[in-house]
């Protein structure tokens, strides 16, 4: 991330933003919501790939292409959404042991690798932390996807030990957790993943996978080279930790 959309509506490089100040956002709060975040590195094209699991389990595989190979502004709002996810994981991370939270997980395919951090894998119990605007009823199939993934990409005997999968949400005034059943994912991150580096070799985005949420996506205009309408109703916003 190099670029961050700011109050006023004008583009700005995050380091003249570092600096400034706008109306809601003095320069002690920016500095805050700014700290630690770099401008994007440049991938080596010969090098394998390696995909975090939650761009291959995510709604829309052409999103994650688009977020590979396009750079959109990020609007304050949205930085303080994902800081204040941050700022919750931190919270657990002071209060689990260090060999129980983030716990790196990697899966070598033919033509890349997955990889991904389970939020924590406590007395054989994964859990996935999700921060979200408004608790649902059931857990987000992108979610289970990705718990179910963290599971399967474990050793085959580490996974026999494994009692359940637990996504936890937390809202600002609620937390609830659901049991994900065990499913076997690697199939499906080789799929998904197999599209995703033949789009990125060819640069060619992967067909839409359209739904509603496309209407709230970054890469709309992109996607679909149009404008979006002004009218649209805000999406409550979710972040993983």
């Amino acid at each position: 991330m190099s670029k961050i959309l700011c109050p006023d509506g004008v583009e700005r490089h995050i380091d003249e933003v570092r600096d400034s100040e706008f109306e809601n956002y003095p320069n002690v709060v920016l500095k805050a919501l700014l700290a630690g975040q770099r401008p994007r590195k440049k991938k080596d094209p010969n090098k394998k790939p390696r995909f975090g699991v939650t761009r291959l389990t995510g709604l829309c595989l052409r999103k994650s292409y688009y977020d590979l190979t396009e750079e959109v502004p990020i609007s304050l709002e949205k930085l303080w959404i994902f800081s204040r996810g941050h700022a919750i994981h931190n919270f657990f991370q002071e209060h689990i042991p260090e060999e129980e939270n983030e716990v790196f997980l990697q899966t070598p395919f033919s033509a890349f690798s997955a990889i991904g951090f389970v939020d924590v894998f406590s007395n054989n119990i994964l859990y996935e932390f999700k921060t979200i605007e408004r608790i649902p009823k059931q857990p987000k199939p992108e979610h289970a996807m990705q718990i179910q993934s963290y599971f399967s990409m474990l050793p085959e005997a580490q996974q026999k030990d494994v009692k359940k999968l637990v996504i936890v949400y937390f809202s600002l005034s609620k937390i609830k957790t659901f049991e994900v059943e065990k499913r076997n994912m690697l199939g499906y991150l080789e799929a998904r993943g197999t599209i995703l580096t033949h789009a990125l070799k060819t640069s060619t985005p992967p067909p839409r996978e359209e739904s509603y949420i496309c209407n709230y996506c970054e890469f709309y205009d992109i996607c679909f080279g149009k404008k979006k309408s002004a009218k649209k109703v805000k999406q409550p916003t979710q972040t993983s930790l």
